[in-house]
């Protein structure tokens, strides 16, 4: 394995991830939903801020929408915000990076601004 970078944790390898959809996994007590769509990767909170639903059954829409499957709230990938008819805070989203095949997020784990 190579040198990770300073202040960055591998938490799977590209390997692991399905080619498009969800990944769940913990870092730390953290549940992390890793999203691979159209050749990018991100990775947000892995509980809906509604009533801490797993997301990882959730559904991937086309315009970038991930829907809660339990209360159908849904919540742009692109920033984490809720959509209309929710009230909910937005999902918090992590950075990522991939390097030699592993899946890095910040060591320790801190949401985007």
């Amino acid at each position: 394995m190579t040198d990770l970078p300073t202040g960055w944790q591998a938490v799977a390898t590209l390997q692991d991830l399905p080619a498009e959809g969800l990944h769940e996994i913990v870092v730390g007590r953290h549940l992390v939903l890793l999203v691979r769509r159209g050749g990018a990767l991100l990775a947000v909170q892995g509980l809906c801020p509604h009533q801490a639903a797993r997301l990882v059954g959730g559904r991937l829409d086309d315009q970038g929408w991930l829907h809660c499957p339990h209360h159908q709230a849904r919540f742009r990938l692109a920033d984490g915000a809720c959509g209309p008819g929710w009230r909910l805070p937005a999902l918090r989203r992590f950075e990522t990076r991939v390097e030699a095949g592993m899946v890095l997020l910040p060591d320790p784990l801190a949401p985007l601004p």
